[in-house]
């Protein structure tokens, strides 16, 4: 509608879209906030948390094991590579003990599930659909770092963040997932990242249709449900390109000081006309905010019947109850009776992953007729 033609391309990670970017060959571009930059990448939007995740072939694997072993970290250039590399040398892994491979996510989980690799480092979101994969058909786990790695690592890596995988996050089977428990990693934030020269009133009314835009993307990617304004963050590398900064800010200048005073005096005396009544008001709207458990408990009774057998003429009536359920949640979602916080992540992923095996269930049904 503004005009905008939009062409996605393809590529090895945030280091190559960051030369692509200096070299004019892209407007926008996915960048970690804890790759290095140069002065002409502006942030528009932070986006959403990704963490490390350390993948291994055995339950009971510990670093010991990684020594004279391969360790998968990615693409050359990519996100992975230097954040991995960092925290498993601090940890006490030397250089000279392992051998580091570059090679896509798939490529590594197919060598670590032959034996060519000790280990698969990625730094992704929370419920990568190819991890999820992985760790449903084969034995494998993820490796604790420690209690407190991002402090560990915080001192001599800058913009590394603490972050949490949560417990069971990777379902295996009904009532099963990994990790056991909630597992301390690193991590750091995915930044949507442009040139400066980029001109300031499409940035502004780029990072609008963003943030304004942000329920219906959710409904897409849940991930982006985390979408924040990057205004007083002081953990992010990038500086807001000047159009972001204005939406942000909302830059009124001539009527921000020519009124600041009335508004000063306006503001106070709501706040006491009425503070009384937004408490209440806010005590009330958190207690009327609805539980996800209900549906966590429609969809793993959906799983668990998929994961047993069920009969084909049931399949329609569970199409219907997942496409119910997605209806109901988005909808409250929008409607702000759902917080689109972490476990409605968890949640997404869930039903996504119930609604995989609806479709698989189909194929598999339609394979068999037609062979009869």
């Amino acid at each position: 509608s503004r005009g905008w033609e939009v062409i996605i391309k393809n590529s090895s990670g945030s280091g190559e879209n960051l030369e692509l970017l200096k070299q004019g060959k892209v407007d926008l571009c996915l960048v970690q906030n804890d790759f290095p930059g140069n002065e002409q990448t502006k942030a528009l939007a932070s986006l959403y948390d990704e963490c490390l995740h350390v993948i291994v072939s055995r339950q009971n694997s510990s670093l010991e094991d990684f020594l004279g072993g391969t360790i998968s970290v990615g693409q050359k250039g990519g996100g992975t590579e230097a954040l991995a590399k960092a925290m498993i040398k601090k940890l006490g892994v030397r250089d000279e003990s392992v051998t580091w491979r570059n090679e896509s996510l798939k490529e590594g989980l197919g060598s670590l599930l032959s034996g060519t690799s000790i280990a698969v480092c990625v730094v992704t979101g929370i419920g990568n659909s190819v991890i999820t994969e992985a760790f449903r058909e084969g034995n494998f786990s993820l490796l604790p770092l420690g209690e407190l790695p991002g402090e560990v690592l915080a001192y001599n890596y800058p913009f590394v963040e603490t972050a949490i995988i949560p417990q069971r996050v990777y379902s295996r089977a009904p009532g099963k997932g990994l990790p056991e428990k909630s597992l301390p990693t690193v991590g750091t934030r995915v930044v949507l990242a442009c040139n400066s020269n980029l001109n300031e009133t499409d940035t502004l009314e780029i990072t609008r249709t963003l943030m304004e835009g942000r329920a219906a993307l959710t409904k897409a990617h849940p991930l982006l449900a985390r979408m924040v304004s990057p205004i007083n963050s002081n953990k992010l590398q990038f500086p807001l390109h000047e159009g972001a900064r204005q939406y942000y800010e909302r830059d009124e200048p001539t009527f921000i000081q020519n009124w600041s005073d009335p508004i000063a005096l306006l503001v106070s005396l709501l706040v006491i006309a009425w503070g009384i009544g937004v408490t209440l008001r806010e005590l009330f709207l958190r207690r009327s905010k609805e539980s996800l458990d209900v549906y966590f408990e429609q969809v793993d009774e959906i799983t668990s019947e998929l994961v047993k057998g069920t009969k084909p003429e049931r399949i329609q009536a569970i199409v219907s109850d997942l496409h119910e359920i997605r209806r109901q949640t988005t909808r409250k979602l929008m409607a702000e009776e759902l917080t689109a916080n972490e476990s409605f992540v968890i949640f997404q992923r869930q039903l996504h992953t119930a609604q995989q095996m609806v479709n698989e269930f189909i194929r598999k049904n339609e394979n068999s007729s037609t062979k009869g």
